[in-house]
């Protein structure tokens, strides 16, 4: 197993645990002690873990504002991110204008365009995203100005902001880092400030997100549940969430995912 997705099992499990003994998390990963040891050891000094006394357990200031390396944040919850992003990709129309937010997930999306071969006009702030959908010729690609997030594909400040805030696009597709009540918030100010221009940027607005984002909390908030008009998550999602949502007249669809999927950040 690849050491990200090995981190990424070690994050998800954990989330789902709250702490748990090395030696426990060794045998549910199927992986030898020595070998957790080391990736437990890099996930605390990343500042996503805290070591206790024979174990570990999520660092919870921490995740408000850190992110994994965009390596383990794609391997967690792949399984869910790509059964998300065919949905989505399938809601695109021949001759649409698509925004494509900055993530792991609307990634997938479009990587799932990119494949269906529609003709359509991109414009994302990510410049992995870009070069994915540039691939194919029928896909026009525009992306946004900006300067690079360090460590990461994504665009930032006043170039990106400036191009998004000219667009009526037909349909944007953004993610969260977390969601929780009426609230959708992120890691910064930057990143925040992008994905409220894009809540104003087009006719619909589809929020992308596994299940493991939902009823959690992030640094800076970026806009509300209301403001989206469709929520596409896994079917982890439980029930009593999902009718929350749906409480406050957003719809929600949840697409089955495969059992080896995890549920995660990113």
């Amino acid at each position: 197993m690849l050491p990200a997705k090995r981190r990424a099992r070690i994050i998800e499990l954990l989330r789902t645990e709250h702490a748990a003994s090395l030696r426990d998390m060794a045998e549910t990963l199927a992986i030898s002690l020595s070998t957790l040891r080391r990736d437990v050891e890099y996930l605390c000094e990343t500042g996503l873990l805290q070591r206790t006394h024979g174990g570990a357990l999520l660092e919870p200031a921490a995740l408000k504002m850190l992110e994994p390396s965009p390596e383990i944040a794609s391997a967690i919850a792949s399984a869910e991110k790509q059964a998300i992003g065919r949905r989505a990709a399938a809601m695109i129309q021949p001759g649409q204008t698509v925004i494509f937010d900055s993530g792991t997930t609307t990634a997938a999306a479009a990587a799932s365009a990119r494949e269906r071969n529609v003709p359509f006009t991109a414009v994302t702030n990510d410049l992995a995203i870009g070069s994915m959908l540039s691939g194919n010729a029928a896909i026009h690609t525009t992306v946004t100005g900006g300067y690079v997030r360090p460590g990461s594909s994504t665009l930032l400040g006043a170039g990106a902001m400036q191009t998004l805030s000219r667009l009526r696009a037909d349909l944007a597709f953004i993610g969260t880092h977390a969601l929780t009540g009426e609230t959708l918030s992120d890691t910064s100010i930057e990143l925040a400030e992008i994905k409220s221009t894009i809540l104003h940027a087009a006719d619909r607005i589809v929020l992308l997100a596994d299940s493991g984002k939902f009823f959690s909390t992030s640094f800076c908030t970026f806009g509300r549940l209301v403001d989206v008009h469709l929520v596409i998550t896994d079917d982890k999602l439980p029930p009593e969430h999902a009718a929350v949502i749906r409480a406050l007249g957003v719809p929600v669809e949840t697409v089955e995912s495969a059992p080896a999927g995890l549920r995660g950040v990113a």
